[in-house]
């Protein structure tokens, strides 16, 4: 029995943020100051609409109104009883008045933690379209929880928990989540045998609760919990800093279609040696006398509990073969276990092609 190499994987993780801000501007002397903004609000701000102002236009108009007659030294006439004549005249009368604006207006006046701000009709349309999106990451002191809205329907979210440093962490990744609405909260609800999570988002914070879920739960720590900070959507590379582990392998399992296909099977060029993390930069090898296999890690894939051997949660990196297009596959490395299972990327469990070393 080989002596079990421990290890701590480091995932360094670059983060690009995304541009979900609304520039807010002034007044400076009567004058909106386009050139430099009082701040900038994010989606977690408050926001409210005031209304346009509206524009002051010379309305001029016509009043009809008797005056007296006058002859030429401006001495009243009279008629023939005495009394005053009397003519019917118009009258021009000029006055201001406020009217709608005859276009949109590029700048429109709002409430905020700014005070009272204008900001850009085209951006603040933006910014409130982006206000309503739930997707992005929540973060904890200890893990994260991040929403990605489906392409085909905004409804629809897919949705990965991580709570926990690597190697030690509780993590879950479920699709095609439903958001629905309850008590003024967004809810999305998962269950599956022995394990129903509720996710509650309000206010830009989430909440966790989990019923079950045991075989998700990595030492202290579980699924549940509160993640109160938004981070927005987060762009995220993964890099794969590992030690270097190989284990050789007399005979291994051939798959062609799921399990009930695997027959034991012997290279024909000798033992098989596969190296994990070949020069630890997380590019795997099978070597098998002097045929060599390369493949490139592309990123981390988060197991389900039907992946775990005999209780232990298995690491699963997606690579690429190096010397074949085309050629994806899932490695899963059970490091206690001395245990490798290769599966063809992108087929169901129970017909993918797969390989198992153990």
């Amino acid at each position: 029995m080989k002596k079990l190499v421990l290890f701590l994987l480091i995932a360094c993780v670059s983060v690009a943020f995304s541009d979900e801000t609304l520039p807010a501007y002034g007044m400076l002397n009567k004058q909106l100051d386009e050139e430099r903004p009082v701040g900038e609000l994010t989606k977690t701000d408050w926001i409210k609409e005031l209304p346009i102002p509206k524009e002051k236009v010379k309305k001029v108009t016509y009043v009809r109104e008797k005056v007296q007659v006058k002859d030429k030294k401006g001495r009243v006439v009279k008629d023939k009883k005495g009394k005053p004549k009397t003519r019917i005249q118009k009258k021009k009368v000029e006055k201001w008045v406020e009217v709608e604006p005859t276009e949109p207006p590029r700048f429109v006046p709002i409430d905020c933690k700014l005070g009272q701000v204008w900001v850009k009709r085209a951006d603040l349309a933006r910014f409130q379209q982006e206000s309503k999106d739930l997707s992005g990451e929540y973060a904890s002191a200890t893990g994260s929880v991040t929403l990605k809205k489906s392409p085909t329907n905004p409804r629809y979210f897919s949705v990965v928990i991580q709570n926990g440093p690597f190697g030690e962490r509780s993590e879950i990744e479920m699709g095609n989540l439903e958001m629905r609405e309850s008590n003024g909260h967004a809810r999305l609800s998962y269950q599956e045998e022995g394990c129903n999570i509720d996710i509650a988002i309000y206010n830009r914070q989430v909440k966790v609760a989990q019923r079950g879920c045991y075989d998700y739960n990595i030492g202290q720590y579980k699924l549940e919990g509160e993640y109160p900070t938004y981070k927005g959507n987060t762009r995220k590379v993964d890099t794969f800093n590992m030690p270097e582990q190989s284990f050789v392998y007399k005979y291994y399992k051939w798959c062609d279609s799921g399990f009930d296909s695997c027959k034991e099977e012997k290279d024909e060029n000798g033992k098989v040696t596969i190296t994990w993390s070949k020069g630890g930069n997380g590019f795997i090898e099978r070597a098998a006398g002097e045929e060599v296999h390369t493949y490139r890690p592309f990123e981390y894939v988060i197991p389900h509990k039907r992946d775990f051997y005999k209780g232990e949660k298995p690491m699963v990196i997606k690579t690429k073969r190096t010397d074949i297009s085309g050629e994806w596959w899932l490695w899963y490395f059970y490091p206690k276990a001395e245990r490798f299972r290769m599966v063809r990327a992108g087929m169901r469990e129970d017909i993918a092609q797969m390989e198992i070393y153990e």
